[in-house]
């Protein structure tokens, strides 16, 4: 047995005091010795931020910042892995040991579609965003819930509100089915957040903004086609606080970024409305929005519709024509090889027919056996369709290369096409009743041909030579050419084939993207461009009496309103898309337009005059 030992003494006190007072200083210390880690995620080759990281065993956790990076401090000292989740895109790990009183580095790529899943998942589900209720009324929230070791019946369950604190406790169901109602949230804007924790420490959270202040909801009954227009009707407004409605539509996701407003009401009883003007789409998500005196909004339930600006084509139609006194249109798709008859009064296609060979620029009119369309076909015919049932009625031997053609009020049809050689008579007249050639000319092979309203006469601008050439030509009512006449410039003015019209009074030709005009006679005399600053012209339609151009444009949605002979610009008409093609009848311009300035899909727009 050792011998006591009496203590030294230094000031009256016994030294070995001292030395317990110094051991349980430094004791102290050596046990709450930590290390730091900073962690560094990368994702395709940059910055993974908003990646959840975390650590096995369990110490900390937290997310990254916009440049990946995450500080995890005070964690005890030892190995760990360290994992990082970026939702919707991947997970990774790796390897550290943390040190104590120094800073542990690593990086972590994400591997795109591996999902660790160390930590409880959470799938939420109730309320749907955005979550806006009126002070008193049920809220119900839900989520669904796993985890990869803790059975989901053990996870802890907790909601809380950074108003009201914590809200509900209950665990899961055997399915992992979360959720509960309420009505006791105070008026207040909360962020709701749900914490999910295993048996091993790892936790999960999801927050979401709750707004508990808002008016009284309404509901958005139907969103109806008809007619071409949609059709909105809404439940009126319950509450004594109303201010306003605001009608909205969205694109298909119903993304409440990039909602366009239809319309605006201060009386409380008004409950409908009609968009007339359906976006260009597959799909269209409306939803009404109303407003409280106290400043506070609120969205309705949301509603789809399929093709709501009526039916899209996947191509750029390379013809159109006009019914000149029901609401038909009529589409020349060329890869296709069809011929689509079009009900712009309901937006519904109404039959679509096979044409056969490569159909070319096309036209429509009454030769005296009823109203007809004339297809011109690479096979060496013009085929004649009926323009109320498309049934072929007739085809039209050429032998050639057709390109275009049209009707005359005389009976006889003109054609365009490829002879050869390429002189010998491109363009010629048959007898529509008969199919027997009448008459040829032209200087040109292939020609884009427009009849001259209120003569006996064309105007032809070629598509096969350089520089691009202009022709005018006039005919007896037997269907002979008695006057061929070339212009003079040859090149010295813009001319374009496809972009190409003649005003309705007969007056005047304009064409191209620069809107050249030029009399529609056979002088053919250049009269100057049409105003357009940096717009770039895709066809022309025209008032009876020519004085007003209607001039759509590539490169804006809209339809320029210009005046001859001013040639200057006074006012626009703004579109849903690109117009490619115009036509106009009566008080309306049949348009057909793309959804954006690149795109091949096509949709129809009616606008009134």
């Amino acid at each position: 047995m050792k011998k006591y030992q009496s203590p030294r003494w230094l000031n009256g006190r016994p030294i070995y005091f001292i030395g317990i007072i110094i051991l349980a200083i430094f004791g102290g210390c050596a046990k709450d010795l930590t290390g730091d880690l900073n962690v560094k995620v990368f994702s395709n080759g940059g910055f993974a931020s908003g990646a959840r990281v975390y650590t096995q065993p369990a110490s900390k956790e937290g997310t990254t910042d916009q440049f990946g990076s995450v500080l995890l401090s005070e964690i005890e000292p030892g190995s760990y892995e360290v994992y990082a989740e970026l939702k919707n895109v991947g997970s990774g790990k790796e390897v550290v040991k943390v040190i104590e009183n120094e800073l542990a580095q690593v990086n972590i790529g994400i591997v795109p579609g591996l999902n660790i899943n160390l930590a409880p998942q959470i799938s939420f589900i109730l309320p749907g965003i955005p979550a806006e209720f009126s002070p008193g009324e049920n809220v119900t929230f839900s989520a669904t819930v796993s985890d990869d070791k803790t059975p989901v019946t053990e996870l802890t369950i907790e909601w809380k509100s950074d108003k009201d604190g914590v809200i509900n406790t209950q665990k899961a169901n055997s399915d992992g089915n979360i959720g509960f109602t309420t009505n006791t949230l105070s008026a207040n804007v909360h962020i709701i957040t749900l914490t999910v924790k295993d048996k091993d420490g790892y936790s999960q959270s999801y927050l979401v903004e709750v707004s508990n202040n808002a008016p009284a909801k309404v509901e958005l009954v139907e969103a109806k086609k008809i007619d071409g227009k949609i059709v909105l009707t809404w439940t009126k407004y319950p509450g004594t606080d109303f201010l306003q409605y605001e009608v909205y539509s969205s694109d298909e996701n119903c993304d409440f970024e990039k909602k366009k407003l239809i319309a605006t009401f201060d009386n409380v009883n008004t409950t409908s409305t009609t968009d007339n003007a359906p976006p260009l789409s597959y799909r269209a998500c409306y939803f009404v929005r109303v407003l409280n005196n106290a400043g506070k909004s609120r969205n309705s339930n949301t509603l789809l519709v399929d093709l709501p600006g009526g039916n899209l084509f996947n191509f750029i139609p390379h013809d159109m024509l006009v019914h000149p006194t029901k609401e038909y249109i009529y589409l020349i798709d060329l890869s296709g090889q069809k011929l689509i008859k079009y009900n712009y009064g309901n937006g519904e296609v109404e039959k679509t027919i096979t044409v056969s060979g490569t159909p070319g620029f096309s036209g429509i009119g009454d030769t005296g056996k009823g109203l007809e369309i004339y297809v011109p076909s690479s096979e060496g015919f013009v085929y004649v369709y009926d323009a109320e049932t498309l049934s072929l009625v007739n085809a039209i031997t050429t032998g050639i290369y057709t390109m275009n053609a049209l009707p005359s009020e005389n009976g006889y049809i003109l054609a365009s096409m490829a002879p050869s050689p390429w002189w010998d008579s491109p363009i010629r007249t048959y007898q529509r009743s008969t199919g027997i050639q009448i008459d040829g000319d032209g200087d040109f092979e292939r020609s884009r041909m427009r009849l001259v309203p209120g003569k006996s006469a064309l105007i032809g601008i070629s598509t096969s030579v350089s520089p691009v050439d202009m022709d005018y030509y006039e005919l007896d009512e037997a269907g002979n050419f008695v006057l061929s006449v070339d212009d003079l410039y040859h090149g010295d003015h813009p001319l374009d084939p496809y972009a190409f019209r003649i005003s309705n009074d007969g007056s005047y030709v304009i064409t191209g993207y620069e809107g050249a005009v030029y009399l529609a006679n056979s002088s053919m005399q250049f009269k100057g461009l049409l105003q357009r600053g940096n717009l770039n012209y895709s066809d022309f339609a025209f008032s009876d009496d020519g004085s007003i151009i209607y001039a759509a444009t590539a490169n804006r949605t809209s339809i320029q309103i210009g005046n001859y002979p001013s040639l200057l610009r006074s006012d626009e008409i703004l579109l849903r898309g690109f117009p490619v093609m115009i036509e106009r009848k009566a008080n309306k311009i049949i348009c057909v337009s793309k959804r954006s300035e690149s795109d091949i899909v096509t949709g129809i727009e009616v606008i009134d005059l």
